[in-house]
């Protein structure tokens, strides 16, 4: 929101129900993962490592699937997503715009779901948190630095 402060409020109300449809829609996937951790634990305490790779298998499958659906669903009609939180029309296209760029990440976002739900599950938690850092700065810092550019686009938020 600091960033996209001089776009105006349309952009941040758009970003702000991008943002929440976003987690919506990750959701699914998010909850195929969350399950997957606790299964592969408990396949890996009893030394079964062939069903751990099938857990991790499966997880991500599923993710996958369900990803690629809500992706085309996001590319073809994003309107479909959105419908029913603005009347205003420059929101909605922020909105929009948001969810045509970062869907193209899901099936990306669903197969770091199920590896840090894996990782937590074996008992591993350092690349959750490494993870997290990484993107913090690997997404904060750019943007905030690119803020302050000449020529700045509300697109290069996205990217």
């Amino acid at each position: 929101y600091y960033v996209l402060r001089d776009f105006g409020p349309a952009a941040q109300a758009g970003f702000g129900i991008g943002t929440r449809v976003l987690g919506l829609i990750q959701m699914p996937a998010l909850a195929v993962a969350l399950a997957a951790g606790p299964i592969a634990g408990q396949n890996f305490g009893a030394g079964n490592a062939g069903r751990v790779r099938e857990t991790f298998i499966k997880a991500v499958s599923i993710g996958t699937v369900v990803m690629i659906a809500i992706t085309i669903l996001a590319q073809w009609k994003p309107g479909l997503l959105l419908d029913g939180f603005s009347n205003d029309r420059e929101t909605m296209a922020v909105a929009a715009q948001f969810l045509h760029f970062v869907s193209m990440n899901l099936v990306a976002q669903g197969l770091v779901f199920t590896c840090n739900s894996m990782f937590q599950g074996l008992g591993n938690t350092r690349p959750v948190l490494l993870s997290s850092f990484v993107r913090l700065f690997a997404y904060a810092v750019p943007v905030i630095w690119l803020s302050t550019r000449a020529g700045f686009r509300i697109e290069h938020v996205w990217y």
